[in-house]
């Protein structure tokens, strides 16, 4: 169940689409699918399980459930399923989510036990989540102090590079860059250097009442193979957890940019074992608050904003709500 409508994906006839500068697209027409890690060749779902199961599961093995029938309600269908057997679901609205929500529901209290492999839209219809408590153009009563935060951009997609060169031209931020392709073969002491150096740039720019926006260089590195690749996404992650453990304590609020990003900042980073979800700031980018007692920053609110959300303002929006300068957008 893929369906984001936050992020503007939705499903039908057990085809998802991303909506590209309004436009309905098949994802696998997107630059999401060329991935050299998580790509694909299919918005057909079926075929994508098919993929990504390298045929374990075959397509004509899927069951489907469409938005007609979802709309009138699937309880006896969800009853009679066994065998773990994989089925793909529908959704253009969260009405949709909902219904669906509810029949899950009431064949999971019969004792039938169901696994998803979903986007957060779902989460919302199961959980039953009521209006948050503080608007999200009110959200700078979270900062703490007022005082200036930290931008942390690991996602290499079009769309954060679009929305990192307009929050670059706020005031109040000062980007640092960090050339990721120093990190190829690097020494301990060449990385070493780099955190060192970033850090005396951030603290620099934080006593100064500025925000740091750290980001990683924009260019797409090509590597011999897919582990490569993942060990080379890994050591660029734990430089930036680094970076975030090092980050001056007193900082106001802090926005991580991408989905691996964003889970590396609260497990590694920040080392939560909880956090506190408060709302969401800008539709598809949740902001959280760590618990009283974190040890280095207690109370800190942190927006997750994942890679292939909002519109090129996206990051500029949330750095203004954030930076007692809220606007009407």
């Amino acid at each position: 169940m893929p369906a984001f409508f936050e992020g503007g994906r939705f499903t039908r006839e057990s085809i998802h689409y991303l909506v590209v500068k309004g436009v309905p697209t098949p994802v696998h027409e997107t630059e999401f699918a060329q991935d050299s890690v998580f790509g694909y060749s299919y918005s057909y779902l079926p075929d994508y399980v098919a993929e990504k199961t390298q045929g374990r599961i075959s397509a004509a093995q899927v069951t489907r459930f469409l938005l007609p029938e979802l709309r009138q309600g699937i309880q006896p269908r969800l009853e009679e399923l066994s065998g773990n057997q994989c089925c793909v679901v529908d959704g253009e609205t969260q009405e949709d989510l909902d219904q669906f929500a509810g029949d899950i529901l009431a064949v999971a209290a019969q004792g039938k036990k169901f696994l998803f492999r979903s986007a957060a839209s779902l989460l919302t219809s199961l959980a039953g989540l009521s209006p948050q408590p503080v608007a999200a153009a009110q959200m700078f009563e979270y900062v703490r102090d007022g005082k200036p935060g930290a931008i942390i951009v690991g996602s290499h997609v079009q769309k954060t590079t679009e929305q990192l060169e307009k929050l670059l031209t706020e005031s109040g931020v000062v980007g640092v860059e960090i050339n990721v392709a120093d990190l190829l073969g690097a020494a301990t002491t060449t990385r070493a250097n780099l955190l060192t150096e970033t850090l005396a740039k951030v603290a620099e720019i934080h006593q100064a009442g500025k925000t740091p926006v750290i980001y990683t260089s924009r260019q797409e590195l090509t590597f011999s193979d897919v582990e490569t690749r993942l060990n080379f996404g890994a050591a660029v992650s734990g430089l930036l957890m680094d970076i975030v453990q090092g980050l001056p304590t007193d900082i106001g609020f802090l926005i991580s940019k991408g989905g691996i990003t964003s889970n590396d900042v609260l497990s590694t980073g920040l080392a939560l074992t909880t956090a506190r979800i408060m709302g969401q700031i800008l539709a598809g980018c949740s902001i959280v608050l760590t618990p009283e007692d974190h040890p280095q920053f207690p109370n800190l609110p942190v927006v997750l904003f994942p890679g292939n959300v909002g519109d090129a303002n996206g990051l500029a929006t949330v750095y203004r709500r954030l930076s007692l300068a809220p606007t009407s957008d």
